[in-house]
């Protein structure tokens, strides 16, 4: 599920929020939260993120831990070994409160570590901080209508009917070069387990 939000203050001075968690109550809570002060997209399925934010662009990522196929700390180790997007400042929104998930969040490079369940005026007020201190929405190479419709191509040619699975109605990979196909990768849960252990010990 991929959903954008815009109010009617000009688009050159809101920024951008992109949202990652697969539970759709929380994406549209969310959403309304920050949808007053920032342009907000919010996206359900983490495989695709690097993609979508090589479109959208956000000033300020919001990122789950606990999804299926890619969890909120390899994403958030892989938007910081993006040459394109390590700058991006990145709060982490999860129901994981134990200390050393915290601090591990930190360690790999979240800004902000907020735990479920949360407030909606707390969350806008540390979004907002965030903000602050950015100082101004960086520059973007495409407007929110250009977004939506790059954000239509990704989607439609991720899933593309050979004539063998038509019958079928098995859905075939197209590209398997893209980012979205890198990420998706068995999840190594051990080996987060594992250097997590290390690191506090």
């Amino acid at each position: 599920m991929i959903m954008t939000t815009q109010q009617t203050k000009p688009e050159q001075e809101r920024m951008r929020v992109l949202v990652i968690d697969d539970d759709p109550d929380i994406l549209r809570l969310v959403e309304m939260s920050l949808s007053s002060d920032f342009d907000v997209l919010t996206l359900a399925d983490p495989v695709d993120a690097l993609e979508i934010m090589d479109v959208f662009e956000p000033d300020i990522a919001v990122v789950d831990i606990m999804m299926p196929k890619v969890t909120g700390y390899q994403l958030i180790e892989l938007i910081r070994q993006s040459p394109k997007h390590k700058h991006v400042p990145i709060l982490v929104l999860s129901a994981k409160q134990e200390t050393v998930d915290i601090k591990y969040g930190y360690k790999i490079g979240a800004n902000l570590y907020l735990t479920k369940p949360f407030k909606p005026d707390y969350l806008l007020k540390n979004v907002k901080m965030l903000a602050s201190a950015l100082g101004k929405p960086r520059h973007k190479s495409f407007s929110l209508r250009d977004v939506h419709l790059r954000m239509r191509l990704i989607t439609t040619k991720k899933i593309v009917v050979s004539p063998q699975a038509e019958s079928n109605s098995t859905p075939v990979p197209t590209d398997p070069s893209t980012s979205s196909l890198r990420l998706r990768r068995p999840l190594a849960q051990e080996a987060d387990e594992q250097e997590k252990k290390k690191w506090m010990d």
